[in-house]
């Protein structure tokens, strides 16, 4: 997999998320990516396209979502992400790099998000995750209601406040 500096000409970089609750991690991985691009395009993903990925809506609408993703300086496009197959979005708003948490990197989901890329003929670039804050973890404390104890559990380790029920 080449980087992205070692592509010919301008560079079209590509980041979807949900930006539901936008907090450090968001703005850390926006921040990264555009280092890495001439233009950054980001995707934020339809309530719809979330519901499905995760079971319940967002807690920020789409259109506040994409407005605060809009406002930051070094975001040149917003557009609404449709649908977890990424080669829709590609087709919809072409681009040479997508960016992706590294937390994805080596997994079936980032196999076959590369794989997929591949098809368009765009590449998977993994930056650094931040595991401190996640819009799961500020709805968990937020909205503890819409968490079951396998949701809980599935991540591994209860977090320092949080009564298992």
């Amino acid at each position: 997999m080449h980087t992205p500096e070692e592509k010919k000409g301008r560079v079209t970089g590509y980041v979807p998320g949900g930006f539901d609750m936008f907090h450090i991690g968001h703005l850390n991985v926006l921040r990264a990516a555009r280092q890495h691009c001439d233009r950054l395009v980001v995707g934020v993903a339809a309530d719809e396209s979330l519901y499905r990925m995760k079971g319940r809506m967002p807690i920020i609408p789409l259109r506040e979502r994409c407005e605060l993703v809009a406002s930051l300086r070094f975001v040149d496009a917003v557009v609404v992400d449709l649908d977890q197959d990424k080669r829709l979005a590609w087709r919809l708003q072409p681009f040479d790099i997508l960016f992706k948490g590294d937390d994805w990197k080596g997994t079936p989901k980032g196999d076959k998000l590369e794989a997929e890329m591949a098809e368009v003929g765009a590449t998977v670039f993994y930056l650094p995750y931040t595991p401190s804050t996640s819009s799961t973890k500020l709805r968990r404390f937020i909205a503890p209601e819409d968490f079951t104890d396998e949701d809980v559990l599935a991540e591994g380790a209860v977090p320092s406040g949080v009564q298992v029920r």
